[in-house]
């Protein structure tokens, strides 16, 4: 049963907090983020749809990395260079709208290139019997996670006035998601069954 499976709990975590901190954190607040910055609209949009392209660039290279190296290290770093990516945010006000842009292409890359990733990790570590299931799970608690995102993004800036708060708590998430990721056992000899 997943519940009781370890490596379930460690991928539910760390997904969720992967939702918290792209759908929620990034999603919701980039634009609102350059706005408050003083960057126009249009080079705002454009730095969000150069993350966008960017991202399709990222999955596809975290897929056709999935199949060849060791999926736990990869997932791991992809987490931890995704807090390292929140730091360019952090010293990011009153600097260049090429910054956004170098923001925009290193979030970019790891983006939603976990997905990929973690759900090799399912077929691999749960087994393809409850692969649909456990993806289904994992994508509510991204959800879940985009909408806590999402909310402790406007209320900390609320707070604040500032999103420096919001950038750290994501970092910070971030690495304790690439943390979670690296627990993930190298081998599990037992699939998990479905109840």
């Amino acid at each position: 049963m997943l519940a009781r499976s370890p490596v379930y709990h460690l991928l539910f975590w760390s997904f969720l907090i992967c939702g918290f901190t792209t759908g929620g954190v990034i999603e919701t607040h980039f634009l609102a983020f350059s706005s408050f910055c003083g960057f126009p609209p249009l080079p705002s949009a454009t730095a969000y749809g150069v993350l966008s392209a960017v991202n399709l660039v990222g999955m596809i290279v975290a897929g056709y990395l999935s199949d060849r190296v060791n999926n736990v290290l990869l997932l791991a770093s992809i987490y931890a260079l995704r807090a390292v990516t929140f730091v360019i945010l952090i010293i990011l006000p009153g600097i260049s709208i090429e910054w956004l842009f170098i923001f925009a292409v290193a979030f970019g890359v790891v983006d939603y290139s976990t997905v990929p990733v973690t759900a090799s990790l399912v077929a691999s570590r749960l087994g393809l019997k409850v692969m649909g299931l456990a993806m289904g799970l994992l994508s509510g608690g991204h959800a879940f996670g985009a909408a806590a995102g999402a909310f402790a993004g406007g209320y900390l800036f609320d707070g604040a006035g500032d999103y420096g708060p919001v950038w750290l708590l994501a970092s910070a998430l971030s690495l304790l998601a690439g943390l979670l990721a690296i627990c993930v056992p190298q081998r599990v000899s037992v699939m998990v069954r479905v109840a």
